[in-house]
């Protein structure tokens, strides 16, 4: 007969000034974040919860988190645990084997910095990895566009700057 065993993991880190941030959907202000690259080895529920002084907020993403569309990818969010006793989020997810995942550490309050915890519980071990910028890269382009009387025509500088976290 199998055993119901729950296996917990552990990932500690700190958010810093120098950490990346964002802009949490409907929030404003700069919120600091850690993202963590999440990898079961089975398939079941597994909860996330953080454990810091500050009050911490948690995304789950599939694949890859975007932190200029926080939307994108986006499978479940929270602010505190379930029965909202404390400021650390928890989070329940089921989650695929041998698929990865982005598990976004950050705060309620923006501008906030300090250390963190973050402990999972689920049907096996589970792979926590820091993320960090896989590439920056921008894209600039000019273009003209004949004025409304013909004689001068305008001058349009456009240009993007692109930061993937992996």
């Amino acid at each position: 007969k199998g055993k119901n065993v729950v296996r917990i993991s552990h990932y500690s880190g700190v958010l810093t000034t120098s950490s990346f941030t964002f802009t949490r959907n409907g929030r404003s202000g700069t919120f600091y974040f850690e993202a963590l690259e999440v990898t079961p080895k089975r398939t079941g529920n597994y909860t996330f919860t953080s454990n810091s002084t500050i009050d911490s907020y948690g995304y789950l993403y599939a694949n890859n988190f975007n932190p200029l569309n926080t939307t994108s990818n986006l499978l479940t969010h929270a602010d505190d645990n379930g029965d909202e006793t404390s400021d650390q989020f928890s989070l329940t997810y089921t989650l695929q084997a041998d698929t990865s995942y982005t598990l976004v550490f950050t705060t309620f309050d923006p501008d906030l910095t300090g250390p963190f915890s973050i402990f999972t519980m689920g049907p096996s071990r589970i792979s926590l990895r820091r993320l960090s910028i896989l590439s920056t890269f921008s894209i600039a382009t000019t273009f003209t566009t004949p004025a409304i009387s013909g004689k001068y025509d305008a001058l349009w500088f456009v240009a993007f700057h692109y930061t993937m976290i992996s």
